[in-house]
C-alpha cells in the first residue's frame, strides 16, 4: 500500500457537502441552487451522489419540500460547524497573506490579566497578521482533545508530549488590608494565625510553606480558612478584610504600590514551579508560535531581572 493511498481520507466533496448543508438549510433543492448559483439538477445530483455514498437516505422528498432524516439532521450538526471552521481557515489565510494566523491559547486566568494582556499590544503591532485567542486554564490538559495551539502553564515542564519553554519563576508574599499595618496587628509572623487565612483552591499548602519559612511551627491553622480558584477574586477579598493570602508579588505590585494591599513581613517564599509557554510537538516550526514564542522570551527576560529563579 502507498503512503499516498494510505492517507486518503474518506471525505466526500466540499461541492457535495456544500449542495446538503444549503438543501438542508432551504428545505429545497430549487432554493439551495439559487443559494449557490448552480442548476437545481446539480444539487440534486451531489446530494444523491452523497447518499450513495454513505448508503444512507439524508431527505424525506415530500411534494413540496424536503425533510431531513434523522441520518440527516446528525450530519448537518458536524458538516455546518467543519464548513465554517474551512471558510474560516481560508478567509484567515488569504487576510494575512500567509504570514500570520490564528493562534489559540491557553492560559492563567490572573496572569493573563495582570501580566500578558497589558503588553499584548506591543505583540500586534510587531505581528499584525496574527490572531490571538485567550482560553482559560487552569490544570495541564490533552491539546488532542482541544482547539488549543498553546498554553502559559503554571508549574513544572512535564507535561506529556509537548515542547516548553520557561519564562519566569515567582515569589510570593503574604498581604494584608493596610487598616491592619496600621493597626500594628501584625507585628510577628505568628500574628497572621490571628486572622482568617485565604488559600488558592491549586496552592493549598502555600500558608504552611510561608509559616515554615517564617519560622513559625507546623499547625493544623495553617491549612483551615477559604479557598478561592482565582488570584483575583483573593486579592478582593483581602481588601475587603475578609483575611490574608499569600499571593504572587508580580500580580498585586500595582495594588501594593497604590496602597490598596500591604505586605506586612518581607519574607518572600519561592517556589520550584514556574510559568512556561507550553506546546505540542507537532505545533513547533508553526510560524505563529515561533512569533510568539520569541514575543514572551523578549518580555520574560525584561522583567527577568526580579526573577528570582
Amino acid at each position: 500500500m502507498s503512503y499516498i493511498h494510505a492517507m486518503r481520507r474518506k471525505i466526500p466533496s466540499t461541492q457535495a457537502l456544500l449542495a446538503f448543508e444549503a438543501a438542508a438549510h432551504r428545505g429545497s433543492f430549487t432554493l439551495a441552487a439559487q443559494d449557490l448559483s448552480v442548476s437545481q439538477s446539480a444539487v440534486s445530483h451531489q446530494v444523491l451522489g452523497l447518499e450513495q455514498d454513505l448508503d444512507v437516505s439524508l431527505f424525506l422528498r415530500l411534494p413540496r419540500q424536503l425533510e431531513l432524516t434523522d441520518a440527516g439532521r446528525s450530519l448537518l450538526s458536524r458538516v455546518s460547524p467543519a464548513l465554517d471552521a474551512l471558510e474560516a481557515a481560508m478567509l484567515d489565510l488569504a487576510s494575512s497573506k500567509g504570514e500570520g494566523g490564528t493562534l489559540e491559547l491557553g492560559v492563567v486566568p490572573t496572569f493573563a490579566t495582570k501580566w500578558l494582556i497589558p503588553r499584548l499590544p506591543d505583540f500586534l503591532k510587531a505581528h499584525p497578521y496574527v490572531t490571538l485567542n485567550l482560553s482559560t486554564r487552569l490544570l495541564p490538559f490533552d491539546f488532542s482533545l482541544t482547539g488549543l495551539d498553546a498554553a502559559i502553564h503554571y508549574g513544572r515542564p512535564d507535561w506529556p508530549g509537548t515542547a516548553s519553554e520557561y519564562l519566569m519563576g515567582e515569589e510570593s508574599v503574604v498581604v494584608c488590608s493596610p487598616a491592619l499595618l496600621s493597626q500594628r496587628l501584625l507585628q510577628h509572623p505568628a500574628d497572621v494565625l490571628k486572622f482568617t487565612l485565604i488559600h488558592q483552591s491549586t496552592r493549598a499548602q502555600a500558608w504552611v510553606a510561608w509559616l515554615r519559612l517564617a519560622g513559625v511551627d507546623d499547625t493544623p491553622a495553617a491549612s483551615v480558612g477559604p479557598k478561592y480558584e482565582l488570584f483575583s477574586m483573593i486579592a478582593q477579598a483581602v481588601k475587603a478584610g475578609l483575611g490574608l493570602a499569600v499571593l504572587p508579588r508580580f500580580l498585586v505590585a500595582d495594588d501594593i504600590a497604590d496602597g490598596t494591599l500591604a505586605v506586612p513581613f518581607e519574607l518572600p517564599l519561592s517556589s520550584d514551579f514556574a510559568y512556561y509557554l507550553v506546546w505540542p510537538t507537532q505545533k513547533a516550526h508553526w510560524r505563529p508560535l515561533l512569533q510568539l514564542r520569541a514575543w514572551l522570551r523578549e518580555q520574560a527576560l525584561a522583567d527577568r531581572p526580579a526573577d528570582i529563579f
